[in-house]
């Protein structure tokens, strides 16, 4: 069932020429700006394989190359200053560190980060972008699209769909967690396994985490230092515990579905998934 459910999560792909030419829009009126952008380049889940459905934007890296002011806001504000009014199907723009949200009148939504090139490592470029607390950190976004493919290819494509039911349930009960923390946790415990059984491994990437106490993590990469969780620590609070409420749920899940109780089944999946999760079939 959980396979199913991955599946049905990965979204439609959208119109190229509507993306690329909302895309050169925003691109030319952030080349004008006072962050004088060279140009925009893809980043997030969308480039990781790894987004979902109606939930997920497009995430792009707006590589500036003006002097990188000294706090993260000031360029926030001049990013969304910059994107406002550059197209008439944007219906608003909003700072959502470490983003700038643009929202169209119709899906694809963009979220754009302003990002300043500090050096290149073992052929991957890094970049200083927005933190949750108006701080400057490092960002590898090809390093670590290199990293999640090497284990989905290894593990028969199946690791994308295991982070795909992670942000399912992250959108499900609003926790507030980063998603790319989720994504690499969710890789580096998989790092460690020679085949993925979706039950199994949600309920073990779950235990991984709460383990953690959903603390920042240390990048596998060793590129960019800690990849942090959560924006605060209440937030991470809050966040542990729907874990824990989740990891239950699927515990009774598991119990049900070895009793051939589709009911408890499926009740325990939708109090992690939502309705949306399908009914058994076995």
């Amino acid at each position: 069932m959980l396979w199913i459910f991955a599946q049905s999560l990965a979204p439609a792909l959208y119109d190229k020429q509507e993306v690329s030419q909302r895309r050169g829009k925003a691109e030319s009126a952030l080349k004008e700006s006072s962050l004088k952008v060279h140009h925009l380049f893809e980043s997030g889940s969308w480039t990781h394989g790894t987004s979902v459905a109606g939930r997920s934007d497009v995430d792009y890296m707006a590589w500036a190359i003006a002097s990188r002011p000294a706090l993260p806001s000031s360029a926030l504000r001049s990013a969304k200053a910059a994107v406002e009014g550059c197209d008439w199907k944007i219906t608003s723009v909003q700072v959502d560190s470490p983003a700038v949200a643009v929202t169209y009148y119709s899906e694809p939504n963009f979220d754009i980060v302003p990002a300043w090139y500090r050096d290149e490592v073992r052929g991957f470029n890094v970049f200083w972008i927005p933190g949750r607390g108006d701080e400057w950190i490092l960002s590898a976004p090809a390093a670590h699209v290199a990293y999640v493919n090497r284990q989905n290819d290894r593990l028969s494509k199946k690791v994308k769909p295991l982070v795909r039911l992670l942000k399912a349930w992250k959108y499900h009960v609003n926790a507030s967690v980063s998603s790319f923390y989720m994504e690499m946790r969710t890789a580096e415990y998989v790092a460690g396994e020679t085949s993925i059984i979706f039950a199994i491994d949600l309920r073990s990437t779950f235990r991984k985490m709460i383990a953690e106490e959903v603390r920042g993590m240390n990048d596998p990469e060793g590129i960019v230092g800690r990849i942090p969780a959560c924006s605060s620590d209440e937030k991470r609070r809050q966040t542990l515990a729907s874990m824990q409420t989740a990891l239950a749920n699927l515990e009774r899940a598991e119990a049900a579905e070895k009793q051939g109780d589709k009911s408890s089944y499926w009740g325990a999946m939708f109090g992690v998934f939502g309705k949306d999760f399908p009914w058994p079939d076995w």
